[in-house]
Order: structure tokens, then sequence, then C-alpha cells
């Protein structure tokens, strides 16, 4: 099994790259510094590749598309990058925007031809139950919320265009990493394994779904 991730330098990315290494998948680990997985490479020298690129940027996007190119094949691609802007600035909207729903969107598309190679074909958004215009109450965070909901979006559009691939959008939890901060409830590792549960089991009868890691529908 073929898994391309993006993101993996820390927090969910880094922990989703171990859980598939240790399936003994072979897994493309994308991530802007690339020094925090050496560890991991030390352990899966065989089945982990490195790729030191920023998706947002049209290198990056070459860099990734190549390693993808010798593998041949993606059965999962996991777009886990992105960013969390408190401010309210338009330069704060175009980065998450640019980031959080247009580069992994551009992504996806530039790697279609290899994810539709696969005899289980999935592409996997991490998205947030921040992006649900339903469970809005209390506002704030406008950057972040839209640029997901603008994700969340593009990724159904996808699942109809492609029938033939499975589109998942996954709410990780509040997650204890640098993004989610202090209060947050969930472990790093707990979400991940719900994460790849939900993978497991996802299929083409179910794409287009917007989930939580245990599997829960959210509201749009």
């Amino acid at each position: 099994m073929n898994v391309l991730i993006t993101g993996t330098s820390r927090g969910i990315g880094f922990q989703l790259t171990a859980e598939a290494l240790a399936k003994g998948y072979s897994v493309i680990a994308v991530a802007r510094k690339t020094e925090p997985l050496k560890s991991l490479q030390a352990d899966y020298s065989n089945t982990l590749t490195l790729v030191q690129a920023d998706i947002n940027s049209p290198d990056g996007i070459k860099a990734i598309k190549a390693a993808a190119e010798k593998s041949g094949t993606i059965d999962i691609l996991i777009n886990n990058a992105g960013i969390f802007k408190k401010g309210e600035t338009k330069e704060d909207l175009l980065e998450s925007f640019e980031v959080n729903a247009i580069a992994p969107f551009l992504l996806t598309k530039e790697l279609l031809s290899f994810v539709r190679k696969s005899k289980t074909p999935r592409v996997i958004q991490i998205s947030t139950m921040m992006a649900s215009i339903q469970d809005n109450t209390s506002g704030g965070s406008h950057a972040y919320r839209a640029s997901k909901t603008a994700l969340n979006m593009l990724t159904k559009g996808l699942a109809l265009e492609f029938p033939e691939v499975s589109f998942q959008l996954v709410h990780p939890g509040w997650v204890k990493t640098e993004m989610g901060g202090n209060g947050a409830t969930v472990e790093v590792a707990d979400s991940a394994k719900g994460i790849w549960k939900l993978i497991d089991t996802s299929d083409v009868e179910n794409s287009g779904s917007y989930r939580n890691y245990l599997g829960e529908k959210l509201p749009w």
C-alpha cells in the first residue's frame, strides 16, 4: 500500500506517518522541514521517502509529483498540512485559503492520475468541525473556518466528479498539538488511530462524507 501524507514533521501528520509505517505501508512523507522525520527513517529506510517541499509553491508541487511518479501508484493521499490564523486581515484570509483549501485541492488534482491507478483509491482531507456552518455558534477564527469550509466544498465537488475515488473529510478532534493549544482534549495517538480506522473502512459508497476521527457524521 502506497501512502502520501503532507504536513508530516509534527503532530497529527507525524503520527499518521508512524502508524502507516507500522502497518507495513510505504510512505511518501512531505514536510517543509524533514529533519524531525529522520528518527522514523532510521527504522523504516526501505519504506519511508522524505520530500522536503512547500505544498503552496510550484516547486513544491513538482517535487511531490516526482516522488509520486517514482512510486507509480498512490493508494491513499492524506492532505494534512494546514495553518491556523487568528487574525482577520486580508493577508490572513488569503494565506489561509491558499494553504488550507487551494493547495490541497491543486495537489489532489495533480496526483489524481496516480491515485486512480489504485484498486482502492482514497483521498483524505484533514478538515475540522470548525468548518461546519451549522455548528458555528460562536463566530471568530474567520480565516480558518472559512478556508476549511472551502476545502469541504472543493472536496465534495471532486467526489462527484471522480466517483471511482473515495474522498473523505475528517475532523481529527481537538488534538493536543502546537495548533490545538493547551486546552485540547484528544491525544495525538488516539486521533491518528481513529483516522486510520476511518481510512481503512472508507470506500466509494461513503465518498464525500464529513466525519470526525471516531467515524461520526458531522453537520455541514
